[in-house]
């Protein structure tokens, strides 16, 4: 079995391998691949790929996109991606990819299809974030096949996919949450009291449904995330939240006053069984005894139910997380804390999606420095820094209400004491 090289550009080299004849079609089949190096390090290639044609080790050559993709999933879920994470990608996988591309040989594959599916996404009403989670997937599969020695070289790495600039979050005022809240009181108690946490918190739909009464701690005002709740095509999982680790959220005095009398309720309708309200029962529970978690997609069924009542149609479950973020942002809490209380793992995340609402911070550090009072240079009369012979004025200069030390950053209603219809949530 005798190979071909040719330089295409200096340093650059296309190698070539006859294997032999198709099976099927009767063709020749042949074995293409591009090496960068000197001409005596091009040669010992060949030869490599010579003997990978001889001994069949580069079978994988023929492999196509669907053939990939199947095969990549599976690799993801043997190393252990949570099912929620499979289903993903088996959804994404038969929806989008594999009716384009999954006929397609790897080693046919070129960047200009790739592109070509991105347009026709593009072209069938999809958003360009929808797009690039695509690009992601084919790009992450590409990767692998190169591992695999399926392919040289990933053509995903020379396509175009389209910019996605993260969209401004703009999630309801107080005003509106408080009406939503109130409005679902009327008709689902529960529910309004999951909807007050999840403002006033910021945890995400999956982390509240795993919530258990003995994360509370209602003597220290605090709740720790340890677990997160998630609808797969083989029933409710139970999981580590999203960074993999526990963390403790300190409670405002209205939203452990919402708890308490949720927990008051949850203890009747277990009385009203025959049962007892175990410690390690759910907070939110469909069940008199609390024994299952809410389901994730319940929720999000009866958020949208009740939100119609408030109309508030636009607003989804995920906005009062929002809500939570941009309130804390624009009362000037560090973005440290803010990423902490969101369970992100690093706080460049918060930073780069609530970015926009940290601009009334900025104008405050502006006005700070302005109530220094330092002298107008244009004034060359001046003989002085600062007023009263130099010295820094301290808390008069900056004229602003002294902030509590033991209130902490965490506390987003104070002392004050609310209850879910009352008073809702107040920014």
């Amino acid at each position: 079995m005798a190979g071909t090289m040719r330089e295409r550009q200096p340093g650059v080299w296309e190698l070539r391998v006859r294997a032999g004849r198709d099976p099927l079609t009767g063709k020749h089949r042949q074995i293409s691949r591009t090496f960068r190096g000197s001409g005596r390090q091009a040669s010992k290639a060949l030869a490599r790929l010579v003997t990978e044609a001889q001994d069949g080790s580069h079978a994988g050559s023929d492999k196509t996109v669907g053939e990939l993709l199947d095969r990549w999933i599976d690799h993801l879920e043997a190393r252990g991606r949570t099912p929620k994470t499979i289903d993903g990608y088996r959804s994404l996988a038969r929806a989008r990819l594999e009716p384009a591309l999954g006929t397609v040989k790897l080693r046919r594959l070129t960047p200009v299809q790739l592109d070509d599916l991105y347009q026709s996404l593009l072209g069938a009403g999809l958003s360009p974030v929808y797009v690039r989670h695509c690009h992601a997937a084919l790009s992450t599969a590409l990767r692998q096949a190169v591992k695999w020695d399926w392919i040289d070289r990933s053509p995903a790495e020379r396509a175009t996919p389209p910019g996605a600039m993260p969209p401004e979050v703009g999630p309801p005022d107080a005003e509106g949450i408080s009406r939503l809240i109130s409005a679902v009181e009327k008709v689902d108690p529960d529910m309004a009291s999951m909807l007050f946490v999840a403002a006033t918190t910021g945890c995400r739909r999956g982390e509240l449904c795993g919530l258990r009464w003995s994360d509370l701690e209602v003597d220290k005002a605090t709740v720790t995330v340890r677990r997160s709740i998630s609808d797969t095509s083989r029933g409710v999982e139970v999981k580590d939240p999203k960074t993999h680790r526990a963390r403790r959220i300190s409670l405002d005095a209205a939203t452990v006053s919402v708890l308490t009398t949720h927990h008051e309720r949850a203890e009747q309708r277990a009385r009203d069984i025959g049962s007892e309200l175990s410690s390690e029962a759910y907070i939110w529970s469909q069940e008199g005894d609390s024994r299952t978690p809410w389901k994730p997609d319940r929720v999000t069924d009866a958020f949208r139910t009740h939100r119609k009542r408030a109309d508030l149609e636009h607003v989804n479950f995920h906005h009062l997380r929002n809500f939570s973020a941009t309130t804390l942002a624009g009362a000037g809490v560090d973005v440290r804390t803010i990423a902490e209380r969101l369970g992100h793992e690093n706080p460049a995340i918060t930073l780069r999606t609530y970015a926009h609402f940290l601009e009334a911070t900025d104008r405050q550090a502006a006005e700070v420095m302005r109530k220094l009072a330092l002298p107008d240079l244009s004034n060359t009369e001046s003989q002085s820094l600062l007023p009263g012979g130099g010295d820094l004025a301290g808390e008069e200069a900056l004229d602003g209400p002294a902030r509590n030390p033991d209130a902490g950053t965490d506390s987003m209603h104070g002392d004050r004491k609310l209850s879910v219809l009352d008073r809702p949530v107040e920014s």
